[in-house]
């Protein structure tokens, strides 16, 4: 965890230094780390959205081992141009992770080529709005996807990850929220995932004011 946020505070050159206590903009389980940044990132410049990231991860994040590796969710708080229609949303994330790849490698492995990485995606089928979502939004799409990329942190291997994304518009402002996990769906962990996004949207069905200036943040 110490690692990925030192990473992004280096390649960003901006926010609070990672011992430094702060309240999450991002509400998530005891334990989980996060931080927000500034979009487009120091390491995928060419990203079209513009704005701020808040995420929460969980507390394996950073340990192969554990049932919680590279599990976490995020929130874009975006400009209303572009529209994010599938292929923006498509385009821009592989822009985030293959930049993210390609900078914390900094070419220390050959092998990897960040251009092939690919990521599917597929419109959920429509589902009745959870208590959360009602009155939240409009221009609401689902997508379930899946990434093939290579993990940069701990494993430097090809890692596959699932990706939950949905996307709408509100408050004169685009909004992206994404549950992300290797692990399978019937996993634990997407509970906690799914609950953060949910009180996520809670909170923007009340119209909580928005962080608009980001810094890092870790708690100990």
């Amino acid at each position: 965890m110490i690692r990925v946020i030192a990473v992004c505070l280096l390649l960003l050159g901006s926010g609070r230094k990672a011992d430094e206590q702060s309240s999450f903009a991002l509400a998530a389980p005891t334990g989980w780390g996060g931080e927000t940044i500034r979009l487009p990132p120091g390491f995928a410049p060419d990203m079209k959205l513009k704005g701020v990231e808040h995420i929460r991860f969980a507390p394996g994040m950073m340990q192969p081992k554990s049932g919680s590796f590279f599990c976490y969710a995020f929130a874009f708080e975006l400009s209303a141009k572009p529209d994010l229609t599938e292929a923006v949303v498509h385009d821009e994330f592989l822009k985030y992770y293959s930049g993210l790849c390609t900078a914390v490698l900094r070419g220390q492995v050959p092998d990897v080529d960040p251009s092939k990485f690919t990521l599917k995606l597929q419109q959920s089928k429509p589902a009745a709005a959870t208590s959360a979502e009602k009155n939240t939004a409009t221009g609401t799409a689902r997508y379930d996807g899946t990434l093939n990329w290579v993990e940069p942190f701990a494993t430097r291997k090809a890692q596959k990850l699932h990706v939950e994304i949905q996307t709408w518009s509100g408050k004169g402002r685009n909004y992206i929220f994404a549950c992300v996990s290797p692990q399978a769906k019937e996993a634990e962990i997407w509970k906690q995932l799914h609950k953060i996004r949910d009180d996520y949207l809670r909170q923007q069905k009340d119209d909580q004011p928005l962080v608009t200036e980001p810094k890092s943040e870790r708690k100990p």
